[in-house]
């Protein structure tokens, strides 16, 4: 046990260094150790926050989830990681696979099975597959217990439509999020926002400024809203003419 007294005493002291070399050699000597989780834990978490070793941190989790991914909520906790060492390195493909293994880990855990989903569809969304993103975010959306949750992976669709001006999807995933009940103030402010958003791109401006001002008191940065308002038109622009069927 000395080697992972020395290594605790070296971590609380800041002297990394010293402590990743007895975590390492207390992994060697004590295969049946109590505490090799601790080491693992210590190991990753030097590699990646202290060095930024990325590609190290890639070798500790893999060989991490060998060892102890026959518990599922340990598994799921090193390949989401893992997922995100190789969002850090570039590597979406792999990134996305070690997601995949998330999810299989999260079964009947609704918490982790929505953080999974959130965090795939974004990367999705950097790939710019949005069929995908919608898919996955959806089913997040489907998955999620809590209200609070339910809303994030509604509000991230909303604006990934909006990203690539699918108005009328977003509108529809805002007012499905703004039917749940038990919402924060601020998440119902948010939503309205962007759904304010979504009505000035389509020149509703009466329907906007409804919007904003039903915020004024609740949106995190009042300010915004107030120059939101302030910027929109005082009038409502004429419709567009149809054109009349050709004779």
């Amino acid at each position: 046990m000395e080697d992972i007294e020395r290594a605790r005493d070296a971590y609380s002291k800041g002297f990394y260094l010293e402590a990743e070399k007895d975590y390492e050699r207390y992994l060697q000597i004590e295969p049946q150790g109590a505490d090799r989780k601790e080491a693992w834990d210590r190991l990753s978490e030097i590699a990646v926050t202290i060095k930024g070793d990325y590609d190290r941190a890639v070798v500790l989790l893999e060989a991490m989830y060998l060892e102890l991914g026959g518990n599922a909520n340990e598994a799921w906790k090193i390949m989401f990681q893992l997922g995100e060492v190789y969002a850090e390195l570039g590597n979406r493909p792999k990134a996305i696979e070690s997601f995949e293994k998330c999810l299989m880990h999260a079964e009947g855990n609704p918490e982790h099975m929505y953080r999974t989903q959130l965090r795939m569809a974004r990367l999705y969304r950097d790939m710019g597959s949005y069929d995908l993103v919608a898919s996955t975010l959806e089913n997040c959306a489907d998955s999620a217990s809590e209200s609070e949750s339910k809303a994030r992976c509604l509000y991230e669709l909303a604006q990934s439509y909006s990203f690539i001006s699918g108005w009328g999807q977003a509108r529809k995933a805002l007012e499905q999020l703004l039917e749940l009940r038990g919402l924060s103030e601020e998440t119902h402010a948010l939503a309205v926002f962007l759904l304010a958003d979504i009505y000035e791109h389509e020149r509703d401006y009466r329907r906007t400024r409804e919007l904003l001002e039903s915020i004024l008191t609740t949106y995190p940065n009042p300010k915004v809203v107030e120059s939101r308002l302030g910027n929109l038109p005082d009038v409502q622009p004429e419709p567009i003419p149809l054109k009349p069927p050709s004779e």
